[in-house]
């Protein structure tokens, strides 16, 4: 009774070790098309502003180079789409990451990937603190 007991705990195990798997590739999935989709609404705020958000107003070139919450992006691309169209990380303890340089100009966006090796489109820091050795970075 034992050994069926522990055979069976092993083949669970084993288990949700592929589930696990599965789940991580599907959140790292869809993080991949939400950066792609905030892309989309920043070339919509872009082609109404003039510039990628920042600190500065719509229409306001004064901004330099930083970073905003994503809470704070959220409500800025409000300005072109609704709020509930900008999407938030799978993981509700995580949270995308935005930088934006040269006047509002150029942008970067990163999303922590849970698998190892997952693909980045660029390598090293860009604008500031964002590393996109460590992060998933897309930028303008």
């Amino acid at each position: 009774m034992v050994i069926v007991i522990v055979v069976i705990g092993i083949l669970m195990g084993i288990a949700f070790q592929g589930i696990s798997s599965v789940q991580q590739n599907a959140r790292d999935t869809r993080r991949l098309a939400d950066l792609r989709k905030v892309q989309t609404h920043l070339e919509l705020y872009f082609g109404k502003c003039g510039h990628y958000p920042s600190t500065q107003n719509c229409g306001d070139l004064s901004g330099g180079t930083g970073s905003l919450a994503w809470a704070t992006l959220t409500t800025k691309l409000a300005e072109v789409v609704n709020e509930s169209e900008v999407p938030k990380d799978p993981i509700p303890s995580q949270s995308y990451q935005y930088r934006f340089g040269n006047g509002g100009l150029e942008y970067a966006l990163g999303a922590d990937m849970e698998r190892i090796g997952s693909n980045r489109d660029v390598t090293g820091t860009i604008l500031g603190d964002l590393n996109c050795g460590t992060f998933y970075c897309i930028r303008s």
